[in-house]
């Protein structure tokens, strides 16, 4: 197979793996003026202290400095992610102070934006001490200079060209859009928001657009590499890029809005609500009244990059396309439901009734009145059968016999994102027309209730540009905000399921603007929860690192959802065998929690979990690389995944690749399963057993635990050394959240009082619909079904209320 590699996918993928090596060796590479030698200046002695915009917060960086020499680095991450900030704040703590200086010491890997911001705040401290010459006067060659910087996609990178004169950067423009990889509606958001503010105040560090952070860091890394080639050419000194570290001004303006109705987020629940309010105001000859805010710079949230809703026999849409028959069969789904979700604190019935009743006629409102387009039924995953889904249309899913071109002349079918934001855009449209009128980047975060507390008076919020305050009056206000997955505290403090050990801070596979600041202040006044414990939304795992220092090729074909060239990459030999199905995987405990080859099964040993192989398994990848056949390629994960490896090829590098996934902390390597159990932090005896009980399993062709089928119980911890892969599941969000009634209202704590005019939809009260000891269930769409629906639901009966 590595035959067939042609010149230019070889020389495409070295170029790649130089420039990775090439941007974590300059992110830290202005600093000439910070020599560790005798000669360098001695500065003083102290503690300085400095900080600088990271990917969620400020980044606070503390320098102890002893006789020109840095001898104690001190780094707080404030709120960066811990699978990525937080490490790269505990990595180049480490480093520095081992160092002395910053000299040659690099960015963290997949923490770019963290490692320039501890960077930027390292420098300052430096020049605070002494040790480090003030910031120059910029003097760059005018002319258009190329910067280039890892986003959210770690194939290609975000590439831009910056126009300069003596002392300014005139524009940026975002180039080779088509190789860069970043999901469309994304990079446009960062693209319209980002890149006027950058150019407007000069400065690279301007706050990350909401909901677009990764590529927006993209943008500005590359922005800044690309300002440092200028002022070399210019010849400015090696701080003058610091003039270019400004943030905005933040405005103490504070407004007070009035509308009477308030909708808090706007992705699919939150738009559906919008609209639905404002047209019941017009259908009932009252003034549209209504306000959507929003957190990110672009509506659609989660649900644009969700696949399908769950949708029950859409009448309209099967009287036109399915000849009035129906799809699915309500009772025996019904029934379905009952017996996998009556367990523990169960589903309210009532909830589930009105989900599948409303469902279609949901799909229904989208598809002919707001401009969305499905496809037919299609069954759910693992073993459901029921046609009760209906995924959103774009260009390799569409349904045969039908002509897209002539029925909707106004589209084009192109990506999945590009295609699914026609479709938000069509619906917010619609609710502008009607007088609707909504805020982005506006972060809600406190709700207002009367004195009672039994009525809502409004929200608080606040901009995320400018800082400016709002205090919105309403008489109904629509929680559409998402769920809490973006938020670690509360993950910890309301995941606490007496079964299972999900309390912990998810590595999420979403939106990570959605952090329930609206949830917890309505349950913090009072509210209600409904299985709020249960397990967040959970289709994917991953790593809890990856690589990227080896070369990605392209090959042959486009990736389904997003029409991207497929690839290959040796980085993606530790992500396989951590998500390997045919494997062990082990909790923190040290013990089996599930069956490894269950669909979505890993919920329930938490976040995280170790894979476990011997030398056996690993021989026979150098040996004989991954079963199959010549063209075919074993698959990896989306989540960071690289586009798999070609099979039937030896693998003879994978003792190497396994070595650098080991220095980056994320595989473990030991001659004895006593000495792997150490290791990885797990009690050595229960360890030692399971893997023993494990491989009889393998070797007789019965999984007494778990039930695995004996066609993935494969015996391949047979001799050392012993491998253990750290691997994560990767949550889209939380899914249940408050307690609500079959009119989406908010009940209070004893379940039954409501709090008048606050409503939750989508993943703020989706717990109604299952129970706290299973799983997401695998209708399909459920949650994206529940979003539309309990949207449409709540806009029309907030409307129906305000007068009573």
């Amino acid at each position: 197979m590595v035959t067939n590699i042609n010149r230019r996918s070889f020389l495409k993928g070295t170029a790649l793996s130089l420039a990775v090596g090439a941007s974590m060796a300059t992110a830290g590479g202005i600093l000439s003026g910070c020599s560790s030698s005798s000669e360098a200046p001695q500065g003083e002695n102290g503690t300085f202290s400095a900080s600088s915009k990271g990917f969620h917060g400020d980044v606070t960086v503390k320098l102890t400095i002893e006789d020109g020499k840095i001898s104690k680095a001190d780094i707080a991450d404030m709120g960066e992610t811990p699978e990525k900030g937080g490490k790269a704040a505990q990595i180049l703590s480490e480093k520095i102070t081992e160092a002395g200086s910053l000299e040659g010491v690099d960015s963290v890997s997949g923490a770019t934006t963290t490692s320039r911001a501890i960077f930027r705040a390292a420098e300052e401290c430096l020049q605070q001490a002494g040790l480090l010459e003030e910031t120059g006067e910029i003097a760059m060659e005018p002319g258009i200079y190329v910067g280039e910087a890892y986003g959210f996609d770690w194939i290609e990178p975000v590439r831009v060209k910056v126009e300069v004169d003596e002392t300014s950067f005139k524009s940026i423009e975002v180039i080779d859009k088509k190789l860069n990889r970043e999901e469309p509606l994304i990079m446009k958001a960062a693209e319209d928001l980002l890149i006027p503010r950058m150019v407007e105040s000069q400065s690279v560090i301007v706050d990350s657009i909401t909901g677009a952070t990764s590529v927006s860091a993209g943008i500005k890394t590359a922005t800044e590499r690309a300002l440092k080639k200028a002022l070399e050419a210019g010849g400015s000194n090696s701080t003058a890029i610091h003039n270019f570290y400004k943030p905005l001004e933040q405005s103490t303006d504070e407004k007070t809005l009035e509308y009477d109705i308030v909708v808090c987020g706007l992705g699919g629940a939150g738009s559906s609500a919008a609209m639905a309010a404002a047209e019941a105001m017009a259908a009932a000859g009252r003034e549209v009244s209504v306000l959507a805010i929003e957190t990110a710079g672009k509506y659609g949230g989660t649900a644009s990059n969700a696949g399908e809703p769950f949708s029950i026999n859409a009448p309209r849409y099967i009287e036109k396309y399915n000849n009035g028959e129906e799809w699915c069969d309500y009772d025996s789904l019904y029934e379905d439901w009952m017996a996998n979700y009556s367990k523990g604190t169960p589903c309210k019935p009532e909830c589930v009734k009105l989900l599948m009743d409303e469902s279609g006629k949901t799909v229904d409102w989208l598809q002919f009145d707001h401009g969305f387009v499905f496809s037919n039924a299609k069954k759910g995953f693992g073993t459901s059968t029921w046609l009760c889904k209906q995924q959103y249309i774009y260009l390799s899913n569409q349904d045969e016999g039908k002509d897209y071109a002539s029925e909707y002349p106004n589209y084009t079918f192109g990506d999945r994102s590009s295609s699914v934001g026609q479709y938000y855009d069509s619906i917010i449209a619609d609710f502008e027309a009607l007088g609707g009128k909504y805020l982005l980047e506006t972060q809600a975060y406190e709700l207002i209730l009367d004195d009672s507390g039994n009525e809502v008076r409004g929200v608080k919020a606040r901009s995320n540009v400018d800082g400016t305050e709002y205090t919105i009056n309403a008489k109904a206000v629509i929680l559409c905000t998402g769920g809490f997955g973006g938020n670690g505290d509360m993950l910890e403090k309301y995941l606490q399921n007496p079964e299972y050990p999900l309390a912990a801070r998810w590595h999420l596979w979403g939106m990570y603007q959605n952090k329930g600041q609206m949830i917890d202040s309505a349950i913090q006044q009072g509210a209600g929860t409904y299985n709020i414990d249960m397990s967040p939304c959970i289709h994917f795992k991953t790593t809890s690192d990856y690589l990227t220092e080896y070369p990605c090729y392209y090959r042959d074909g486009l990736e389904e959802r997003m029409l991207e060239q497929n690839t290959w990459s040796l980085n993606d030999i530790p992500m396989m065998m951590g998500i390997n199905g045919n494997a062990l995987q082990v909790g923190a405990d040290g013990v089996r929690h599930y069956n490894e080859s269950g669909t979505f099964a890993f919920w329930a040993g938490g976040p995280s979990w170790f894979t476990i192989y011997g030398s056996d398994y690993v021989d026979g990848l150098a040996q004989n690389g991954y079963p199959g056949e010549d063209g075919k390629f074993q698959s990896s994960t989306k989540v960071f995944g690289q586009g798999g490896y070609p099979q039937v090829t030896p693998i003879p590098q994978v003792y190497e690749v396994l070595k650098t996934a080991e220095d980056k902390g994320y595989v473990f390597k030991a001659d004895t399963l006593e000495e792997l159990a150490g290791k990885i932090g797990v009690p050595p005896e229960e360890f030692v057993a399971q893997v023993e009980r494990y491989e009889s399993y393998c070797k007789n062709g019965k999984d007494e635990e778990f039930g695995k089928s004996e066609k993935t119980l494969i015996s391949q911890i047979n001799y050392g050394p012993y491998y253990a892969i750290k691997a994560d599941a990767t949550p889209y969000a939380t899914i249940a959240a408050l307690d609500v009634d079959t009119s989406l209202n908010v009940l209070k704590a004893d379940g039954s009082t409501p709090i008048n005019g606050l409503y939750a939809c989508g993943n703020d009260s989706g717990g109604v619909l299952y129970t706290n000891l299973e799983p997401y269930a695998q209708y399909g769409g459920v949650a994206l079904g529940w979003a539309f629906t309990s949207g449409r639901l709540a806009g029309a009966n907030a409307v129906e209320k305000l007068d009573s």
